[in-house]
């Protein structure tokens, strides 16, 4: 090789290492200026669930987090991953650390009792945590997001739903999902104040058994007309006295029983009685805009529908109604009370063919005031006994958001990572527990015998 050789050799290896110089520079550059993070696990369990994020992204005002713990960096690394994963979602998220050892004003202000807790501000307000879950620090900014409480009047003295029963007819597991998110709901009788708090965000009338007095009426007709929020859940039976609302609402509500008698159906979903219909097909409401390819179940539901007559009557306010809530085309209004054996559909009575609208939604401006209304033919799907069931806590808390217009908050629910449960089949359950109730101690049973006996022959 010549002199030349060398030299042009030399100039190439030098470039060679400046530019391998610069590239490793541009790397840390770009990895200190921007950052991608993916989350490989299960489930996504490092990540934020979908619900949160819509959560996080409907927010407005900045969300800060005060962790209130001692000087540990290990415990501070904590906090900044969780917290980070709010930073990737919403990016005017902030953290700060305080010792409240060091700044008892500080922490007094913010109203931590003792080491450990986290304060979370949105805005102007604050809570305080001592989990750090995604569900605890959800509803805490739920509630924040709200502005306030909102206040649910459940009439009462009529043989309605209890709200707060523990029982298979209560209502304690819904109410206690509504608390979380910020709902404070109050047992009300209208003979007792013969009136509707005004704080009230709306009113639930669930499913009386008892015939109301012409004065109770009276008064929530006037708490209509001037422009409250009512959730009317309506089983079958009778309306006990509420005719006078169907009229001022220009809803109709049958005599009646929905019934679905498809038996394969009936097996797919795991249900054994006809009266228990599932709904599928949900109307133009943004209360089930959600629920799109999901399915909730109604147990002994009847017909709700829009009056067809109503522009005939004087007494009707001026609604825009939607009925929300169908049946299967299969399914049928039962009027003749008869749910049992070999029900069938008889065209020459008063049967109503499938599909059955058992909800409607009702909408009237009022003073650059939306007021609304929801009339559900159904009691039931609200239930301990049948809340979990299909999608029906989703419906119930996209209804009670709507009613007290947190619209932006009807697809809030935390969704737990599904690698959280162990769901098994009967069988598989079965061969676990006979396992370890039976063969794993009788076979460490027969093992130290063993052992025993051997021992003994030495």
């Amino acid at each position: 090789m010549s002199q030349r050789s060398h030299r042009w050799i030399g100039l190439h290896n030098a470039i060679f290492y400046l530019l391998f110089v610069v590239v490793i520079g541009l790397l840390g550059f770009f990895g200190r200026e921007f950052k991608f993070a993916a989350d490989w696990t299960y489930g996504s369990r490092n990540s934020l669930s979908t619900p949160t994020q819509t959560l996080l992204k409907t927010l407005d005002q900045s969300l800060k987090f005060i962790a209130y713990i001692p000087d540990n960096p290990a415990l501070q690394t904590q906090v900044k991953d969780l917290v980070a994963k709010y930073q990737r979602v919403k990016s005017d998220t902030t953290l700060e650390f305080v010792n409240p050892d060091l700044d008892p004003t500080r922490a007094q202000q913010d109203g931590i009792e003792h080491s450990g807790q986290l304060a979370i501000h949105l805005g102007e307000r604050s809570e305080v945590m001592d989990s750090a879950s995604e569900q605890t620090i959800g509803n805490a900014i739920q509630r924040m997001s709200r502005g306030g409480e909102r206040l649910v009047v459940f009439l009462e003295g009529h043989g309605e739903r209890q709200p707060l029963s523990g029982e298979s007819n209560g209502m304690s597991q819904l109410v206690e999902n509504l608390q979380r998110s910020g709902f404070v709901v109050q047992p009300h009788h209208l003979v007792r104040t013969q009136s509707i708090p005004q704080n009230a965000s709306f009113v639930v009338i669930a499913a009386p058994q008892q015939d109301f007095l012409s004065g109770e009426v009276a008064v929530l007709q006037t708490y209509l007309e001037q422009g409250g929020n009512l959730l009317w859940l309506q089983d079958p039976g009778g309306l006990k006295g509420l005719e006078p609302l169907e009229e001022l609402l220009g809803v109709q509500i049958h005599d009646g029983t929905v019934i679905d008698a498809n038996e394969q159906l009936q097996a797919l979903l795991g249900i054994n009685h006809p009266a228990v219909v599932p709904v599928v097909d949900y109307g133009r409401s943004a209360i089930v805009k959600n629920l799109v390819g999901k399915q909730t179940l109604f147990p002994f539901a009847t017909m709700v529908a829009r009056d067809q007559q109503v522009g005939a009557k004087d007494d009707t306010l001026a609604w825009q109604a939607d009925e929300f809530l169908y049946t299967l085309p299969a399914s049928w209004l039962e009027s003749s009370g008869v749910l049992e054996g070999a029900v069938k559909f008889d065209e020459g009575s008063a049967d109503q063919p499938g599909p059955v609208p058992i909800g409607v939604s009702l909408v009237r401006s009022l003073d650059e005031k939306e007021q609304r209304v929801v009339v559900i033919g159904d009691s039931d799907f609200m239930l301990n006994s049948f809340i979990g069931l299909g999608t029906n806590l989703d419906l119930a808390s996209n209804v009670f958001n709507w009613l007290s217009a947190d619209d932006n908050l009807m697809e809030v629910p935390v969704i737990r990572a599904p690698d959280t449960q162990l769901n098994l089949s009967e069988t598989a359950g079965a061969v676990l527990g006979t396992f370890f109730l039976f063969v794993l101690p009788l076979s460490l049973l027969l093992a130290g015998v063993w052992i025993w006996w051997r021992r003994r022959r030495r």
